[in-house]
């Protein structure tokens, strides 16, 4: 083995390690810490620390999403009575004998007047716990006006929306303080999580560009890679697994489901020449299988990873949470191996020889069936270290991956199709755009501001961002 070799292998194990050592402190620390609730009355006292079993009660005003304190809460089912009281943040984690069906109920006259009233249905609601599931949302918004508000308990067709808190859905938010900093801490905040979350994108997005690269395949199942990787650490938690563990593991059965995908169906069809529109309608019906095969087994409620939701990290109006900061400094580290993997190693050149053209690759000695091989194992262990990863940054439903399909193409579209820096760049101009159009748009139109500026882009550029001009004709 040449002396480039050996270099290159010394430096890749040691890029592993620092992943491995991320991790161990990712799990280290993520491990939940709530706080004691400030009033604690009838049954006995059950830390939320050490409690296999939590709820993670928020209460806020819609006007500006800030916690109301001091607010008189009730959970009761299962020979379970507790009383608590918000603290300063609306916050109160309350730990439970077991799994099980409790009811949450807010005593509406502890809510001062200015912070409005809950909508009516919304109180009390009902939360299902599964066994060892830590700090299940239960969240409550107070508002000013009649028609304002409401409670987040989200419907059976509901999606989480990435990257920051959702009233539609419920969704754990990264940042625990946006309320009372002014307008240009919001837009700090907007700013910040906007780019978290184009990080984790991009490890989902990088994936699809590959495969689309070395295929000519635009996998509508790519969503499903996403969701299986959070699934996989959801099982390993619930088995007992250590959190650095679960994500390692999650990683390596999201890598060997893409090798099980290529061999049982993508390769054949590859060597039968099928031709790439019955190679998207198999990948639409692959995903749709696939999203109720995850239904069966997990059902439909939302899903945690053990967490800790105490902040982490304040930069001024700014608070995150470890998992948000330790998901982002991963998400760096993962990336800055992928470009290494791409820029100096063979398989990085083989592949983008073939995404090149592969006809001369082939004929250059390279074996393409091989690339795309490896290509689909990596694609997949990163869309899966992205499930997870948003799982932490949100939640984890069975539908998480497909709720960020139409964001992945539109990054991969929008940084230039088949390139892997374009996904990274499309990921990150999407989710920073698509968080700060939250500013003058309601919540559920941040999409549509991201495909307005995917349409503004490739109207100007149509080849992407850092796409390649190509002859047609």
């Amino acid at each position: 083995m040449t002396a480039y070799g050996h270099r290159t292998r010394r430096l890749l194990a040691t890029l592993l390690g620092l992943m491995v050592g991320f991790l161990a402190a990712f799990a280290a620390v993520a491990a939940p810490a709530s706080a004691a609730p400030a009033v604690r009355a009838g049954t006995d006292v059950i830390d939320p620390n050490t409690a296999e079993e939590t709820i993670a009660v928020w209460i806020r005003q819609t006007s500006d999403k800030a916690g109301i304190p001091g607010v008189a809460v009730t959970v009761t089912g299962d020979d379970f009575d507790g009383a608590f009281t918000t603290d300063q943040d609306g916050r109160v984690y309350v730990g439970l004998p077991g799994p099980g069906t409790y009811q949450v109920e807010v005593d509406p006259s502890t809510i001062p007047e200015a912070s409005g009233t809950l909508p009516e249905g919304s109180n009390p609601r009902e939360v299902k716990v599964a066994q060892t599931n830590k700090n299940v949302p239960a969240n409550f918004l107070a508002s000013t006006t009649a028609t304002g508000g409401g409670s987040t308990t989200p419907s059976s067709g509901a999606t989480p929306s990435p990257g920051a808190t959702d009233e539609a859905t419920g969704t754990v938010p990264p940042s625990a303080n946006t309320g009372g900093t002014g307008f240009w801490g919001v837009v700090l905040t907007k700013l910040v999580t906007g780019l978290i979350f184009g990080l984790l994108l991009a490890l989902a997005s990088i994936g699809a560009s590959l495969i689309y690269g070395t295929t000519g395949l635009n996998n509508f199942a790519h969503g499903e890679l996403v969701t299986f990787g959070g699934l996989m650490a959801f099982t390993l938690t619930q088995l007992g697994a250590p959190g650095w563990l679960a994500i390692l593991g999650a990683v390596v059965l999201g890598g060997l489901f893409g090798f099980v995908q290529d061999f049982a169906i993508w390769n054949p069809l590859r060597r039968r020449r099928v031709a790439l529109i019955p190679l998207m309608i198999v990948s639409i019906g692959l995903a749709l299988a696939t999203r109720y095969v995850f239904v069966l087994f997990y059902g439909a409620d939302r899903l945690t990873l053990p967490n800790n939701p105490k902040p982490f990290l304040v930069l001024g109006p700014v608070s995150l949470r470890f998992t948000d900061v330790m998901g982002a400094v991963l998400s760096i580290v993962v990336l800055l191996v992928v470009a290494y993997v791409m820029l100096r190693t063979k398989l990085g050149k083989a592949a983008r020889a073939v995404s090149d053209n592969s006809a001369l690759a082939s004929a250059s000695g390279i074996n393409v069936n091989r690339v795309i091989r490896f290509v689909w194992i990596g694609a997949a262990a990163l869309a899966a270290l992205a499930g997870v990863l948003i799982a932490y940054y949100q939640a984890l439903r069975w539908d998480t991956g497909s709720a960020i399909l139409l964001l992945i193409f539109a990054a991969v579209t929008l940084g230039g199709l088949g390139s892997a820096f374009g996904a990274l760049v499309g990921s990150l101009v999407l989710s920073i755009f698509m968080n700060l159009s939250t500013l003058v748009l309601p919540e559920n139109l941040k999409y549509a501001a991201a495909l307005v500026v995917l349409i503004l882009i490739l109207l100007f550029r149509p080849q992407g961002i850092l796409g390649r001009r190509e002859r047609v004709g």
